[in-house]
């Protein structure tokens, strides 16, 4: 199970002051604190913008040798606006280069960069077609240098289907496997056939609406998901002992069960990988 690389999507929240990080942690200090504990990140704010080139060497200097971050593309590429709800005319045309000057920044990372994420909305009715979608995706993988893998998500799970998992796999690019309402369980989705590359995605994502009724901190599980998270460790482990799966991240956000860095040790503990500090 060394191949596994299970964390959390971002690092810099307060609420994990004392029950994540230990007290008097100062924020410049809690990726290096948290790669002490996960060996992979998912970083969240570059959704909303190219990072400095001396951000990203940062990240770099503040974590050790095997560490990897996985970062998501930002959201005028896949949502063709800055805004949660996408400009549909932009979506994936990117013309003004957003991309390129993202994916030729985080390459600072070296063999710290895990993967990219393309990580879509839910497009409704006749808002997007998936033909349309899949043409302008398309174009744009075709544009991405070897060199870095791709992830893609979509919350569409009508297109989860032929034509897209066989664009995929013709890029060698992962499809993302997530919890979340819109789609289905875990194993369902591996029936779908989304392993479509050598290394493999997974996303725990939650239902944000429903937790934030409960709660907005987030020091602490508020929500017990335990059976759920079982079968999340279920799938793990069976697209780890895929002999083509060279890689498989998994990445919890506090919105799943209240307290990202709980969720991460279950899960752990469940697909048997490595036992990080505590």
């Amino acid at each position: 199970m060394d191949k596994v690389r299970i964390g959390t999507s971002g690092w810099s929240y307060k609420d994990w002051l004392g029950s994540f990080y230990p007290p008097g942690t100062t924020a410049k200090d809690y990726l290096a604190s948290y790669a002490t504990h996960f060996p992979a990140v998912e970083v969240d704010s570059t959704y909303y913008g190219i990072p400095r080139g001396e951000t990203v060497k940062k990240w770099a200097d503040s974590t050790p040798d095997g560490f990897r971050f996985t970062l998501k593309v930002p959201r005028e590429v896949t949502h063709g606006a800055s805004s949660e709800r996408p400009k549909l005319d932009g979506v994936l045309r990117d013309e003004e280069g957003v991309l390129e000057r993202f994916l030729d920044t985080v390459e600072a990372l070296g063999d710290k960069l895990g993967a990219v994420l393309f990580q879509f909305p839910y497009f409704r009715v006749k808002e997007m077609v998936a033909e349309d979608f899949l043409a302008r995706l398309a174009a744009v993988l075709s544009g991405v240098r070897g060199t870095i893998r791709c992830a893609v998500e979509v919350r569409n799970k009508g297109w989860i289907q032929k034509p897209f998992l066989d664009l995929l796999r013709s890029h060698r690019v992962a499809a993302v496997m997530i919890d979340h309402p819109y789609l289905p369980g875990p194993l369902q989705q591996l029936r779908l056939g989304m392993v479509t590359t050598d290394f493999a995605y997974v996303r725990l994502l939650g239902d944000r609406y429903g937790i934030e009724k409960i709660t907005r901190s987030w020091g602490e599980t508020v929500v017990n998901r335990d059976s759920g998270l079982s079968e999340w460790a279920a799938l793990i482990h069976q697209v780890a002992e895929m002999a083509d799966v060279q890689d498989l991240y998994s990445f919890s956000n506090n919105h799943y069960a209240g307290h990202a860095p709980a969720t991460c040790r279950s899960l752990v503990k469940m697909v048997g990988g490595h036992d990080f500090p505590a």
